[in-house]
């Protein structure tokens, strides 16, 4: 099969809706801008982790159909997508953290990819605007450009902070959760286990409680038996509880739990939504080898607005482990934690 096919040899060319403009008409500079784009993304892609490999692998797909609206073809831009990747913006920058001035490119092999592949979006954004100027451009075209070569600073902010050692991922994100609304639930009111208030200590101490306090709680009122787990705001473990009768590989699904709402500032429960195939966050659960938790069960801890750790709970069902990490927050936030 030939891929060539003479027609343009004259410097002439046509899209969907336009029948032999010149070459360098402003739409075919745009066009053009955008393949480079879409290429660079897939050299940016071989240099990420497998996890993020994967939403750099649907946006390539998602630059492909919005160049087909460009070119005359089916509207791709919608308020719908803007929306969802203004969501995934505020949580990897969330995760990522707050950053002052100019960013210098280089902080991981794959950050340094999609900076590169950022600076060809926003020239391909000032090539939209040119285009926008002779008609057929909507407002939501141009404001799906904008946010994708935004959405590719996070993506490569959030590579720098956790590429090379992902278990220190979390350490630049000291400030400010992500914009993200929180998905909201009614919170049952806790019934402390026990009598004793919440210790003033530092997070050893109030982790302790808080994990005797959610296994008695457990016991008592579901008659299960859960591990309870809390890691720091590195998402390194700082306590592990454990009852004779819970399951053993809940050891490791609850630390889990409590590394994964550390380092992205949200409960486990409203992750899953975010991580379905076709949502904005999709193939996150692939990064940080895998340790990455998309069901309920685990819950970010703050003290004075300050994120001190994360805890998590596994040992029930699904609903049940949502529950009582609920409960151990609002029992928490009761406590004077938020």
């Amino acid at each position: 099969m030939s891929i060539y096919t003479k027609s343009g040899d004259g410097g002439m060319a046509s899209t969907i809706n336009r029948r032999s403009i010149p070459k360098n008409a402003p739409v075919f500079a745009l066009l053009g801008d955008l393949d480079e784009l879409g290429s660079a993304l897939g050299v940016a892609r071989g240099k990420l982790p497998a996890g993020t490999q994967e939403i750099v692998k649907a946006l390539q797909e998602d630059l492909i159909a919005f160049s087909g609206e460009i070119a005359g073809g089916e509207k791709f831009a919608t308020g719908k997508r803007i929306e969802a990747m203004e969501s995934s913006i505020d949580m990897m920058m969330g995760a990522a953290g707050q950053f002052q001035g100019f960013v210098l490119a280089g902080g991981s092999p794959g950050g340094a990819a999609l900076d590169l592949a950022r600076a060809v979006a926003r020239r391909a954004e000032r090539e939209l605007v040119a285009c926008k100027q002779t008609g057929g451009i909507s407002r939501e075209a141009m404001m799906y450009l904008n946010r994708f070569s935004d959405l590719l600073y996070a993506l490569a902010r959030f590579t720098d902070a956790g590429q090379g050692q992902e278990e220190s991922m979390p350490a630049a994100a000291s400030e400010g959760a992500a914009a993200l609304p929180e998905t909201q639930h009614p919170e049952p009111v806790p019934v402390k286990a026990s009598g004793s208030p919440m210790p003033q200590g530092g997070l050893l101490e109030k982790a302790l409680w808080l994990c005797q306090q959610t296994i008695s709680h457990a016991k008592t009122e579901l008659g299960i038996d859960v591990v309870t787990a809390c890691c720091d705001s590195g998402g390194n473990p700082v306590t592990l509880l454990r009852p004779e009768g819970a399951l053993l590989i809940s050891i490791e699904v609850a630390q889990n739990k409590a590394y994964t709402s550390v380092i992205l500032k949200r409960t486990t429960e409203e992750l899953g939504p975010l991580c379905q195939p076709g949502a904005p966050l999709y193939g996150l659960q692939n990064s940080s080898n895998g340790r990455i938790v998309l069901f309920g069960g685990g819950f970010p801890m703050y003290q004075k607005d300050d994120l001190i750790g994360g805890f998590g709970i596994s040992g029930g069902t699904a609903e049940q482990d949502t529950e009582l990490a609920r409960w151990a927050r609002a029992l928490f936030e009761q406590e004077g934690g938020r």
